[in-house]
């Protein structure tokens, strides 16, 4: 199915890389953080301190409030986000993985039910209305649902950057435990764990009581630190894996892939070293300080390898299968034959013409570049990149693609369709330029 193009001022792979960054941020926080609290109301419970308990009972509200409610928001964000800006690679994963989305769905009403009864029988618990271990199966039944939901997320969204086997067999195990499926799913995890005591450190700080605030803040951190091993582990695993087209992406660092992969490299480290010296002890002022520092330094780290790990597809969206611009590998020979305008309805017109040539390269800037580029946005912006080539240069860099440069998908089109979109970013760039 073709759809249109949701055309925006700013660039959409943008906005699907802020929005998916914060959810990711939170998500993989409310996995670690459900193992976290059973774990920290266990402990509250050996001591026989009420204290620990109810800073327990109050970072379980913080807990609900940013998870349910701010990570639910978020999670609906990415969902429309998504449609508008890459509609056919959204309806591939939809129509392939229905039956693994509704497996996680199930395993989603699961974590909002046993959140919600594991918060609001806390002080039941707590006045020895509610037995300890009941009230912790309802703390272990969310956390468990929250490995499965990223158990689940896990495979589907790896199968993006590595469909392996599914290329060739169309099967839907064959896709879902693909190549990356299993070094993701340890990076991941150690992933949640160190975000969980990340976020516990900060509230950990509120405790009133300095030697609980102490013993709390110093145990938080042993989570910040220890999952580091399956980390590097898990980014190692993670990278060898990779095809090695690829691997070669992501070490050739282009533009907007450099800062970040050589952020993480240097954001990593340093986060373990804000846990550690949570561990060893700072004063009460340059702990408050340090808690923010350390907490951009999660979202950074987060977000870099986000980053480097959606970029590191190119051309792909779907490895294999779909470019970034929505358009299959399998329609390419037919497009490049009979023409990017015949393939769709969206164009108005079949052929182009000395009058409609700039309306089509408008059409096909649309259909084959805006996913990745813009004009005059922050995002791979185009007028810098085009400003002194001409229209001759212009085709020369558009026939050039998918082989002279193999990080960007094939123009897809006629010669005459080729020449249009040359003439369409020519002009928009002298436009924007005053030339």
């Amino acid at each position: 199915m073709q759809y249109p193009v949701w055309q925006l001022p700013v660039n959409g792979g943008l906005l699907i890389a802020l929005i998916s960054v914060i959810h990711v941020f939170v998500a993989q926080f409310a996995v670690g953080g459900g193992f976290f609290l059973v774990m920290a109301e266990r402990k509250g419970h050996a001591e026989g301190s009420n204290e620990i308990l109810q800073w327990v009972k109050r970072h379980s509200r913080f807990f609900v409030l940013l998870t349910m409610v701010f990570g639910g928001v978020t999670g609906v964000g990415i969902w429309l986000i998504i449609s508008l800006v890459s509609p056919a690679a959204t309806s591939q994963l939809v129509h392939l993985f229905l039956y693994g989305w509704a497996t996680e769905w199930v395993f989603f009403l699961g974590e909002i039910v046993a959140l919600l009864v594991y918060y609001y029988t806390f002080q039941r618990c707590i006045s020895g209305r509610m037995s300890r271990k009941d009230h912790m199966t309802a703390g272990w039944l969310y956390a468990l649902f929250a490995f499965l939901s990223l158990f689940m997320i896990n495979g589907i969204i790896g199968f993006m950057l590595t469909p392996g086997e599914w290329l060739r067999t169309g099967d839907f195990w064959d896709g879902f435990f693909n190549p990356t499926f299993w070094p993701a799913l340890v990076f991941r995890s150690a992933l949640c764990l160190l975000l969980a005591g990340l976020f516990a450190m900060i509230t950990a700080l509120r405790i009133p009581n300095p030697e609980t605030r102490e013993t709390m803040v110093r145990w938080s951190a042993k989570w910040v630190c220890l999952p580091f091993i399956g980390l590097l582990a898990g980014a190692a695993w993670y990278f060898a894996a990779l095809p090695p087209s690829q691997q070669a992406m992501i070490l050739r660092r282009t533009e907007d892939i450099r800062p970040f992969a050589l952020a993480w490299p240097v954001v990593t480290p340093l986060l373990f070293l804000g846990g550690l010296a949570f561990f060893v002890k700072a004063s009460g002022r340059a702990r408050a300080v340090l808690a923010g520092v350390v907490l951009l330094l999660g979202l950074a780290q987060v977000g870099a390898f986000e980053w480097v790990r959606e970029t590191g597809r190119r051309p792909w969206v779907i490895h294999g299968y779909m470019y970034s611009n929505g358009i299959r590998a399998a329609d390419v020979e037919r497009m490049q034959r009979d023409g990017a305008l015949s393939l769709t309805a969206w164009a108005g017109t079949r052929e182009v013409t000395d009058a409609n040539r700039l309306d089509v390269g408008r059409f096909l800037w649309a259909q084959q570049c805006s996913s990745c580029h813009g004009m005059g946005n922050p995002m791979l912006d185009m007028v810098p990149r085009a400003a002194k080539r001409g229209v001759p240069g212009m085709e020369a860099q558009l026939a050039g693609q998918g082989r002279l440069l193999s990080y960007m998908p094939p123009f897809c089109g006629t010669p005459a369709e080729r020449n249009a979109l040359a003439v369409y970013i020519v002009h928009e760039v002298e436009r924007r330029t005053g030339r």
